[in-house]
């Protein structure tokens, strides 16, 4: 990800993040959502679309969607049901790549930087035929030596290296039909990323494990879009995308040196959808309809092996069928008042056979579920770049089937979101001051939740009565002078169980969630000097998170594990050496603060990344 890419997500109200990217989250809700299907989850709480693609929930959790050669990343907060479909209980990252044109036009790029940073990116495009056929080909790898050591077999313990292929064609037959076609190769491989806790010493980047742990994730990509225009008024759109990916894993079983055991992971993934919407765009009306089919396959197979010698295994697979009809409509009904409604029938059928479970035994599961998710809003403009809108609208995530070994692989019902927001936008002084800012509160029925009961080894998933969120988030940019800008961010989220009593008494009423940080700040300034240097900086921080609850005989709360409270500086600075030659560098974490950013247990936590710092070259032609 671009450096300036990821300040600006990593700065975004509302939205938390942590080094490594296992958990990142809108609202207080992680990506993967509170459930724990197991390694094979195929269920989201957070959908990120990349040129219409949904991407699967392992590459979210492994490793940052890659963004070279992006134009433009949308961030859309609270439930994106009725429009984004499944998975979007919380949110939704909408990634556009660059599309082809008919002019020329290259980029190149190479970095480094501190750990072994290294990398190089190329893109291209231009006429293939004029005016009739354009492509783009976009390719970018990186890699590097990670900032973890193990001191057990030597070496670095999260080597990194990463690469994707993209290529784009666009072809206009006439001047009613646009088809754009796209395919993208991404390979991504990284060692463990976790630290060592000894007593009452946190050993940062070290670890102590007898076994070279890795993510390897292969994924492929296919998708085309075809825009028809019926008239001046009237589109139909057909988005289809095909994706495979191929993960394999090797785990430190015992996470030490102690024993020998590890655990081997292959999943082979396939996702395919299809989407037809017709649009109208008039004057005071804008909306759409559509039809969605999506099928989703996951076979999984997990081997525990003791010394080299299989002991058990973990095996099956999981189909999920996913129809909907849905629509929004726009309506500008009087001067500067605009009507937002929108409206999505939905059905889903998880299919899950795990055939083998040498932990415990195999079973099988078919679950069918149904929603209605209504869309209300309006939005009002009361003055000149002032904008106020309130907006009700239901969210929606399918259940599933706990698939992790040792689990009773039982199915779990949907949960249901109603999300109250109001919301304001403006400028002034010919818009070099920008205020944007959101009050929410969401009301959660049945939501699921992953609890690991006392003394079980394995979790278990339970439908939570109720739960809910409320918070704020505010954003203040402003321009004051050609030269100068500042901004600053803060976001308030407390998300809680309500009445939540697990099956074996453990009572989380009234906690906060996991992983959730309630207090999020930023701030930052841009200057550009006369020569054309660039200097920026921003400080973000964040509030330390609940990680993991201990409970008493009595079933109640008895000690809270805790992520530690952070603050970081980052700075970036950027200058033209010629006017198609950029050099840029960036220094993360500059005061090298150590912090905890998970402590489920007391033995083996996941902490932030230590200062790095790095060199960019960018060419454009």
């Amino acid at each position: 990800m671009p450096t300036s890419t990821w300040a600006k997500f990593a700065r975004t109200p509302g939205v938390y993040t942590q080094a490594g990217n296992e958990n990142w989250g809108i609202r207080g809700v992680p990506v993967s959502g509170f459930d724990d299907q197991g390694p094979a989850t195929l269920n989201g709480a957070v959908s990120v679309f990349v040129d219409g693609a949904q991407q699967p929930n392992r590459a979210l959790t492994l490793s940052p969607v890659p963004l070279w050669d992006v134009e433009q990343v949308e961030v859309l907060m609270g439930p994106q049901s009725t429009t984004q479909g499944r998975n979007s209980l919380a949110g939704a990252v909408v990634v556009q790549t660059r599309n082809p044109t008919f002019e020329p036009d290259l980029r190149a790029q190479t970095r480094v930087g501190n750990d072994g940073e290294r990398g190089a990116a190329i893109a291209v495009g231009g006429a293939l035929v004029d005016q009739v056929v354009a492509g783009r080909l976009a390719v970018d790898y990186q890699e590097g030596d990670g900032y973890i050591d193990n001191i057990t077999v030597g070496g670095d313990a999260n080597p990194r290296r990463a690469s994707n292929v993209r290529g784009k064609l666009l072809v206009l037959p006439n001047d009613d039909l646009d088809v754009l076609l796209s395919y993208s190769r991404g390979e991504n491989r990284q060692g463990e990323n976790s630290s060592l806790r000894q007593g009452d010493r946190v050993r940062y980047y070290k670890v102590a494990s007898n076994t070279r742990a890795y993510d390897n994730l292969e994924q492929d990509t296919g998708t085309a879009k075809i825009d028809y225009r019926l008239d001046d008024f009237w589109t139909l759109t057909s988005q289809t995308a095909l994706t495979r990916v191929d993960y394999r894993a090797l785990l430190d079983f015992d996470q030490s040196a102690a024993e020998n055991q590890e655990v081997r992971r292959h999943q082979d993934t396939r996702m395919f959808s299809e989407e037809l919407r017709l649009g109208y765009e008039g004057e005071d009306v804008r909306g759409f309809v559509g039809a969605y089919y999506g099928r989703t396959t996951n076979d999984f197979h997990d081997c525990l092996l003791d010394s080299g010698r299989l002991l058990r295994t973990l095996r099956g697979d999981t189909q999920i069928d996913n129809q909907a009809l849905f629509g929004e409509l726009n309506w500008t009904f009087a001067p500067k008042w605009t009507l937002i409604s929108g409206l999505r029938y939905d059905r889903e059928r998880n299919q899950t056979d795990v055939q083998q479970d040498d932990f415990s035994r195999p079973a099988k599961a078919s679950k069918t579920f149904t929603a209605l998710l209504p869309k209300l809003g309006v939005d009002y403009q009361f003055a000149e770049n002032q904008y106020l809108g309130f907006t009700v609208q239901k969210g929606c995530r399918g259940g599933g089937v706990n698939t992790r070994a040792g689990s009773r692989h039982g199915a779990y019902d949907p949960e249901y979101t109603t999300n109250y927001e109001l919301s304001y936008r403006g400028a002034w002084q010919e818009e070099s001051v920008r205020l944007r800012a959101n009050l929410f509160y969401t009301d959660w029925k049945d939501q699921q939740v992953s609890i690991r009961e006392n003394n079980a080894v394995f979790s278990r998933i339970y439908n939570a009565s109720s739960s809910t969120i409320k918070g704020i988030e505010v954003f203040l940019e402003q321009d004051l002078t050609s030269q100068l800008s500042i901004n600053a961010g803060l976001a308030y989220t407390d998300g809680r169980y309500g009445d939540f009593v697990t099956g074996t008494g453990q009572d989380m009423s009234g906690e906060s969630f996991l992983y959730a940080p309630r207090y999020k700040a930023s701030t930052g300034a841009r200057y550009r000097f006369a020569n054309g240097l660039m200097v920026g900086g921003d400080l973000v921080y964040q509030e330390g998170t609940p990680s993991q609850y201990d409970f008493g005989a009595d079933g109640k709360v008895t000690r809270t594990h805790m992520s530690d409270h952070y603050v970081l500086m980052n700075l970036n600075a950027e200058y033209a050496l010629t006017e198609q030659l950029l050099l840029s560098g960036y220094v993360k974490n500059l005061f090298d603060k150590h912090y905890i950013t998970n402590n489920r247990n007391d033995d083996v936590i996941d902490v932030g990344a230590p200062r790095s710092f790095g060199l960019v070259l960018d060419y454009k032609l």
